[in-house]
């Protein structure tokens, strides 16, 4: 069957959700038989109704879940917290440096001690 045979409903009769679904069907089996075609538009018409109620439960769900309780809506409070002064580079690299020197002093004078 060709897809000029084909007889289908004018778009008033038909729900926009399944006329979309069988569009994608029909553009992915335009080289196949078409004998499957309704069952594949049944069922995607079925899929996008589904998936239209899921997503009006969930945002009935979350609605209701900021109804009873604003605080979990994180974003929405926009507090900062307190900025504390960063410790500047040059005081960590000084502490470096003077724990570097005191360690090497200690094994020069462990060395000269046991040597000498």
């Amino acid at each position: 069957m060709a897809n000029s045979e084909l007889e289908f409903p004018s778009s008033r009769e038909t729900p926009a959700s399944e006329r979309g679904a069988r569009a994608v069907v029909e553009a992915e089996h335009a080289d196949t038989g078409l004998g499957e075609l309704d069952d594949f538009v049944s069922l995607a018409a079925a899929d996008q109704a589904q998936l239209e109620r899921d997503i009006a439960a969930i945002e009935r769900a979350s609605a209701a879940l900021r109804n009873a309780d604003p605080a979990l809506e994180s974003w929405s409070l926009q507090q900062t917290a307190p900025l504390h002064k960063p410790r500047p580079v040059w005081l960590l690299i000084g502490v470096l440096w003077l724990s570097t020197a005191l360690a090497t002093l200690g094994a020069v004078f462990a060395i000269s001690a046991l040597v000498g």
